[in-house]
């Protein structure tokens, strides 16, 4: 008779009602060898991407501390298998996760031919499968912050006329409401400086942005109309390959709102001289 193994995702039930997860670790069992592996990943980068406001990181991270705990002192006691034979659920269950209410559940398990003696690489090959999503790539490069288009924005200004934000002709740190804008000016229309870094990894961290900025800008529309304002925002785009496509429809969103312009970082230069032609001939 074949051996067989076994596994099963750890699963987060983000919406009960929907019956919508996210396998976010897996647990592979290996009867035969009396041998458990709990793999999961060291960063949750998307999962935080996806939800950003219903994750307990540090929750989800201490019951992975648990369960490992758990599944290293179970692997010291293989003789424990024998009394699960042919019970997996009932082992996981009693042994290492109970089944109840939680957002954390372990899932289906699945029975596979062990179809090679290296569990290593049985267990990377599952890992890969499940958890992948996880993996991001790290890449080492300057990320463009709005702090970054703020100080842009300022030198490229105080380079044309040094004395511009001594004489006032630029009001900084504009409060309307609950939001801070660095910079406003008047030509005609009240111009207000809003910098927003699209510059993320994650092109669902990229759209999300875009979406919450949008809803910030609609409900400044009414102080947009009263005051004869407009928001020109600075764009710093991802820097990162393959998300130029995110980029362009973070920018459709944005575009939306009939109170806002948008100047991507390209046209910081032109954005900087047109402030510059305005206020240095404004008494």
């Amino acid at each position: 008779m074949n051996s067989i193994f076994q596994y099963c995702p750890l699963q987060y039930h983000y919406n009960s009602a929907s019956g919508e997860v996210l396998n976010v670790a897996l647990l592979v069992l290996f009867p035969d060898q009396q041998k458990l592996a709990f793999v999961y990943p060291e960063k949750l980068t998307r999962l935080r991407a996806a939800y950003p406001n219903s994750i307990a990181e540090r929750t989800i991270k201490a019951f992975f501390k648990g369960i490992a705990s758990k599944v290293d002192a179970l692997n010291r006691q293989p003789e424990i298998f024998n009394d699960y034979s042919n019970r997996t659920l009932d082992f996981i269950n009693d042994e290492i996760l109970v089944r109840d209410a939680s957002a954390l559940q372990f899932g289906e398990i699945k029975t596979s031919i062990l179809y090679t003696e290296d569990l290593t690489k049985i267990i990377k090959q599952l890992e890969v499968l499940y958890l992948s999503a996880y993996e991001v790539e790290e890449v080492s490069y300057k990320k463009h912050t709005e702090e970054y288009l703020i100080k842009e924005y300022r030198n490229k200004i105080k380079l044309g006329d040094d004395q511009i934000f001594t004489r006032r002709k630029i009001e900084e740190n504009k409060q309307i409401g609950e939001y801070t804008f660095p910079f406003a000016w008047q030509n005609g229309t009240y111009n207000i400086v809003s910098p927003v870094s699209l510059d993320l990894k994650l092109p669902e961290s990229i759209i999300k942005k875009a979406t919450l900025n949008f809803g910030k800008f609609t409900l400044l529309q009414g102080y947009a109309d009263e005051h004869k304002a407009r928001f020109d925002i600075l764009l710093a785009e991802p820097k990162l390959k393959g998300l130029a496509s995110k980029y362009d429809e973070a920018v459709k969103i944005l575009e939306q709102v009939p109170c806002v312009k948008l100047w991507d970082e390209s046209q910081l230069d032109e954005y900087s001289q047109k402030t510059l032609d305005t206020l240095i001939f404004t008494k």
